[in-house]
């Protein structure tokens, strides 16, 4: 009898849920301060979800994440204290409404999602309740394998496709405008180097500027919304760099000038080196810095952990903070879970970025994280590692940064 009246309520539209007891969050937690011995900085809201296997993604919607995980439908899951109430918003619009390999391009501005589909785009509009599907031409050896927001006001996005070519495949940049009538345009295109398995050179966008690296003279050029080079202080400050090796992450702030640029030793054996590129500093000396050190990790007092290993920079919605994982026990441990970190972001400081904080691991045994998404209000970072979702409310750390 209780498994039928739990199996009503998760399936009644707009109820709340937490499958996680209480006690099981205080287990989780303090097997997480047993494993690490210190807690995070900040422990994240934790929810039990319905479904083993839920990805999600950022939503134009105060306090709720996305999903396109259940009966063929756009589902809000709203944060409602310590529990999620499902509210679906729109089912069987389009077939297939969650297959495909989906990459999500940030969206903060209007009512529009998007994400890519394989070989398609989907657009939903969460204020009319629409979507549409968009299939623009391709061969059956090509699929999208990213995409960025150029301009959200326009609905223009970069697409990066794969086309297959083995061993190496051929990367293409296409920008894109897409219309509500379901037509689309290719505003610029071009071809931007290899896209080997193991390695794609990085590439970002920021203030309608597109800047793609190319390995192979170790340049970084930046280009207008017609794809044409144009002449750019940061390209000027990283093509000037000596002794850079390979460029393996670029994280670009979403409006002020300076990124996250992530060095890799050239043989791609693992040495790695995050810097901070800030090309307005009036200070030269200042303008390409170390931005982290091996002491930032939790595991850097074992002494045959040999380098730090950072990925995934993301700086959120509002540009205040800045949050990446921390893979340096991989080292170790080659299935470890990242941890994830926080850094506060003021654009005001001549060293914008602060000290980093400790948002933890997922705490779930035997998970790791799934998917990730950014809420703008109350300002969250989330992480789903398929059966719970893991919230961190990032105004209540302490905003620390170096004198």
């Amino acid at each position: 009898m209780r498994i039928i009246i739990l199996l009503i309520v998760v399936l009644c539209s707009g109820c709340s849920i937490n499958t996680l007891s209480k006690k099981e969050i205080n287990e989780m937690k303090a097997h997480y301060k047993l494993h690490y011995g210190r807690n995070p900085d900040l422990w994240p809201i934790m929810v039990g979800l319905q479904n083993d296997m839920t990805d999600i993604f950022s939503v134009p919607i105060e306090n709720a994440v996305g999903t396109n995980n259940f009966n063929n439908a756009i589902t809000l899951l709203r944060f409602n204290k310590d529990e999620i109430e499902y509210d679906e918003v729109k089912r069987d619009f389009v077939k297939g409404v969650g297959i495909g390999d989906k990459f999500y391009p940030k969206m903060f501005k209007g009512p529009w999602i998007g994400y890519t589909q394989t070989r398609g785009f989907l657009l939903f509009d969460f204020k009319d309740k629409t979507g549409i599907v968009y299939m623009p031409k391709m061969a059956g050896y090509e699929y999208y394998t990213d995409v960025k927001t150029f301009d959200e006001s326009k609905l223009q996005f970069v697409f990066q496709k794969l086309e297959e070519n083995w061993p190496e495949g051929i990367r293409h940049l296409q920008l894109l405008e897409f219309h509500p009538d379901g037509s689309f345009s290719t505003l610029a295109e071009m071809q931007a180097g290899a896209h080997e398995i193991g390695y794609v050179e990085p590439w970002a966008i920021q203030n309608k500027t597109l800047f793609v690296y190319r390995n192979d003279s170790i340049r970084i050029t930046a280009y207008n919304d017609k794809f044409q080079p144009v002449q750019h202080p940061f390209c000027d400050l990283f093509n000037n760099l000596k002794h850079f090796q390979c460029l393996d992450q670029l994280c670009m702030h979403p409006e002020h000038p300076f990124a996250v640029v992530v060095e890799m030793d050239s043989a791609q054996s693992g040495d790695y080196w995050v810097h901070l590129a800030c090309w307005e500093n009036k200070d030269p000396e200042k303008r390409f810095v170390e931005l982290l050190g091996q002491e930032i990790s939790m595991f850097s007092e074992w002494k045959d952990l040999k380098g730090l290993k950072c990925s995934h920079f993301d700086f959120s919605p509002d540009g205040r903070w800045l949050v990446f994982r921390d893979d340096s026990e991989m080292v170790l441990q080659s299935f470890a879970n990242p941890t994830f970190m926080a850094m506060p972001v003021d654009s005001r400081r001549e060293m914008p970025i602060g000290k980093p904080m400790i948002l933890g691991k997922v705490m779930r045994e035997s998970a790791c994280p799934s998917s990730t998404a950014w809420i703008k209000k109350p300002l969250s970072f989330v992480v789903s590692d398929g059966m719970v979702l893991y919230k961190w409310e990032l105004n209540n750390l302490p905003r620390e940064f170096y004198k």
